[in-house]
Order: structure tokens, then C-alpha cells, then sequence
């Protein structure tokens, strides 16, 4: 009986050399990637010609391929940061 209780105490007290301790560290997101996007100003309804929504929307697009291309920045560079050495 003593021999079962010396191998749980020995099993017990190695168990914790093996666990690993995950220290989490924030990193914050470098500041011209968080930066708002200006957006483009909507046309006047009464006033607009075909011209000037088509311009609208050339723009809304260039924002939206912007705001794209700042996220995927910030996804590959949170992927780099994010590794634990």
C-alpha cells in the first residue's frame, strides 16, 4: 500500500515539471493602420449629373481597396507579432 502511495506522490509532484506556462503580452497595432479612412462625400440628389456619381463611386471604391489593404497590413503583421519566441 505504501508503494502505491509513494507512486502517486512521485506521479503528483512531476506533473508539474511538464506544465507550460503561456505568458500573454499585448501589442498594440501601429497607429497609421488604425487611422479612420476619409470617405467620399455623397453627391447632392437635386443637383448630381451622372458625372459626378460615377466620380462618387470611383472614390467609395479606391476607400474600400484602401481599408482593404490596411487590414490585410494589420492581419500579416499580427501574425508576425502575435508568434511567442
Amino acid at each position: 500500500m505504501n508503494k502505491k502511495l509513494l507512486c502517486a506522490a512521485i506521479s503528483i509532484a512531476l506533473s508539474g515539471c511538464v506544465s507550460e506556462h503561456i505568458i500573454y503580452r499585448p501589442v498594440s497595432v501601429p497607429m497609421p493602420l488604425t487611422q479612420a479612412v476619409q470617405k467620399p462625400l455623397k453627391p447632392n440628389p437635386e443637383t448630381a449629373t451622372q458625372k459626378d456619381v460615377a466620380v462618387f463611386l470611383l472614390e467609395q471604391n479606391a476607400a474600400i481597396d484602401y481599408c482593404n489593404a490596411k487590414l490585410k497590413i494589420i492581419r500579416n503583421w499580427s501574425n508576425k507579432n502575435g508568434k511567442i519566441n
